[in-house]
């Protein structure tokens, strides 16, 4: 049996399927731009966010409840399915935004490292609703904290490498570049103390920012 081949096929095909993805995507991409994907994200999160709120058992506390705690009982599957929905409609909008900035102007291994930590972190933010945080189950609970880690501590990084590409590339605003790295401190903050009422603030500095850039995008074609 000839592995060697058997190996160049695979990769072959490997490659063949990514550049299938990359095409379907760009023609999605040509009929609706990576910030109306971005605003539709965010309007399905605060959906699923206020839906949970109002419906939570005993009522909500901003001071009290960690966000995570939406995503418990009968009325968790609002949030839970604004997570998972949300995220997965993100990744065309974090796409969009790396595509956007001109590689002559920019170092191409920073750029790519800002889309290999988003990715990472939409694909664990999504985990987090596949698996809620149940009390009652040890395992799923553990397993929705280290996703729920994973997925804040890759944010950072890529906020702060995404706030570095905007300084450098004249087509956004350096505005919007410190306001990354303000939110990129946001989520240190919740990470160092894991307050409730940090972890809110956090996540209306995300859904702001995603907001303000989809529709930086948006008027600018980008």
């Amino acid at each position: 049996m000839d592995f060697k081949k058997i190996f160049k096929i695979k990769v072959k095909f490997i490659i063949d399927m990514e550049n299938t993805k990359m095409d379907k995507m760009d023609q999605i991409l040509k009929i609706f731009p990576g910030g109306v994907f971005g605003l539709i994200s965010v309007i399905i999160i605060l959906s699923g966010d206020i839906i949970s709120i109002v419906l939570f058992p005993g009522g909500y506390s901003f001071f009290e409840n960690m966000i995570s705690e939406l995503g418990r009982g009968p009325y968790g599957i609002f949030f839970n399915l604004g997570v998972v929905i949300s995220g997965i409609v993100s990744v065309a909008y974090y796409i969009s935004l790396y595509r956007s900035f001109d590689v002559e102007r920019v170092n191409p291994i920073l750029r790519k490292s800002a889309i290999i930590f988003s990715l990472i972190s939409i694909i664990t933010y999504v985990l987090i609703g596949v698996f809620p945080s149940i009390e009652e189950n040890y395992i799923i609970l553990i397993t929705h904290g280290t996703f729920a880690f994973i997925s804040l501590a890759s944010g950072a990084i890529y906020l702060t490498l995404f706030s570095i590409l905007m300084l450098r590339d004249s087509k956004y605003m350096k505005l919007q570049a410190y306001y990354g790295f303000i939110v990129a401190g946001t989520y240190v903050l919740f990470l160092l103390t894991w307050w409730p009422i940090t972890e809110w603030i956090a996540t209306f500095a995300i859904i702001s920012w995603i907001a303000v850039n989809s529709l930086y995008m948006l008027y600018y074609k980008l």
